[in-house]
């Protein structure tokens, strides 16, 4: 087992060298909740850099439950005069995104939230290159999930405390692709034996 762990590790710092060298944007969401009906409220997106390309506030078709704004701090009074999705999607979000590889922390989340912000818009996110660093980090770090057969996922907040980065886990879009940022880096400059 230690011997498997070493090279998904050696394996995930190559990968996270290679994605480095795309030079990424990173993309992060705050939303209304975590189901099938909830919508984007907050997005963020970085360069490699970590100039700031969007960050932006969006007014959803439904209120943000109070349990959600516990989670990041956005109320339904900081949206109200926000932008709706679909016209931030295609003034600010699209050009920022379109030809790049896009690094997200748990990328399935923020995909759907993003689809289901579009409602009936056909927008094809099939076309979006998108590099998940959860996953990656999975590897890793390498705690074994014995029941899912895979390397367990760590919070974003977790894995920047495991790195010792010193930007913290806010709950809040700009933040959280900073962090990202940070935490790919250091993958890609880690010690594969250590």
């Amino acid at each position: 087992m230690l011997a498997a762990k070493t090279e998904a590790r050696r394996q995930a710092i190559q990968r996270a060298i290679a994605w480095v060298e795309e030079k990424p944007v990173y993309l992060d969401t705050e939303t209304t909740g975590l189901t099938a009906k909830d919508e984007v409220v907050e997005i963020a997106v970085i360069d490699h850099d970590g100039g700031i390309l969007v960050n932006e506030l969006v007014r959803p078709a439904r209120k943000i439950p109070a349990d959600a704004t516990g989670i990041h701090g956005i109320t339904n009074e900081m949206v109200a005069n926000a932008l709706t999705w679909p016209v931030l999607w295609v003034s600010k979000v699209r050009p920022a995104l379109f030809g790049r590889t896009i690094a997200i922390f748990n990328a399935s989340f923020d995909l759907r939230m993003m689809v289901q912000s579009h409602g009936n818009m056909q927008e094809p996110y099939r076309t979006l290159r998108t590099v998940d660093v959860l996953d990656l980090y999975a590897k890793f770090y390498g705690e074994w999930d014995s029941i899912r057969r895979a390397y367990r996922y760590q919070s974003l907040e977790k894995a920047g405390k495991q790195c010792g980065i010193a930007l913290p886990n806010a709950h809040r879009a700009l933040a959280d692709t900073l962090l990202t940022r940070e935490l790919l880096i250091y993958m890609s400059r880690a010690n594969p034996d250590g």
